[in-house]
């Protein structure tokens, strides 16, 4: 099992981080830990050289952050090319934003990340909130070849035209209470998708624990399983198999 999208460096883990990579040790193959802000990103780099051929970071820069320090970004990317598997989370955010100024240069500061991507033939970890069809069009219109939608929560007919492109689904515990994603499930090729928690976001159980954790991608393989009506560990091993060929683990 592979948590493709984890932010295992996001404060909610400050006081047990160590003892959840251990646990996560127990129950996973691997977990992809993703970042959206250098600070995050320059931990993740240390926490995954800690637990080397476990853990493996991704560095990114949220949309919802305006200029932030997206440069420091890129060049702690550029940085460290041979030890990120990925660039992302990068991309839009439409939910959030609703200015039009500040929504196009969202689009411009993603125009650069797509084009170091292109430079160093990393692949993209996209967010995409309520803005998956531009980050579509964008990716496609520049010649990407490799994107993965982190936590689609898009149009089943989009998500279609996506895996048709050769661009990757990501379905987290989100299937759990979205009838839309839930079609997604049922429809998404089995050598297009991957499955994420987006931890510590998106607790399948609020109630008994606000966090979510890397090993919760089994309750989302279940329920994809009934929707499909496959055995769990099927798709399990179907979504490991694709993380490892995205990843390039």
């Amino acid at each position: 099992m592979i948590d493709i999208h984890a932010h295992l460096c996001f404060r909610d883990f400050d006081k047990d981080r160590e003892d959840v990579v251990e646990r996560c040790k127990k129950e996973l193959s691997a977990v992809i830990v993703g970042s959206a802000r250098k600070e995050e990103g320059e931990c993740a780099l240390e926490l995954c050289r800690r637990h080397e051929g476990f853990l493996f970071p991704t560095l990114g820069f949220h949309p919802t952050d305006g200029e932030g320090d997206y440069k420091g970004v890129i060049e702690l990317i550029r940085e460290n090319r041979e030890r990120i598997v990925a660039i992302g989370e990068v991309g839009l955010d439409y939910h959030w934003e609703k200015d039009e100024v500040k929504r196009k240069r969202q689009r411009e500061i993603f125009s650069e990340f797509i084009e170091l991507s292109k430079e160093t033939g990393l692949p993209l970890v996209l967010h995409t909130w309520d803005a998956e069809e531009d980050c579509f069009g964008m990716i496609k219109d520049a010649g990407v070849k490799r994107a993965l939608f982190h936590c689609f929560t898009g149009k089943n007919a989009l998500a279609k035209e996506i895996t048709e492109s050769g661009y990757y689904i990501s379905l987290s515990t989100s299937l759990l209470f979205s009838k839309n994603v839930r079609k997604v499930a049922r429809d998404v090729p089995l050598d297009m998708f991957t499955l994420e928690t987006d931890a510590p976001f998106l607790s399948p159980d609020r109630e008994s624990d606000p966090r979510n954790y890397p090993w919760n991608i089994k309750i989302t393989a279940a329920k994809m399983a009934e929707i499909r009506k496959m055995k769990t560990e099927e798709i399990l091993e179907a979504a490991e198999r694709n993380a490892r060929m995205f990843f390039s683990l």
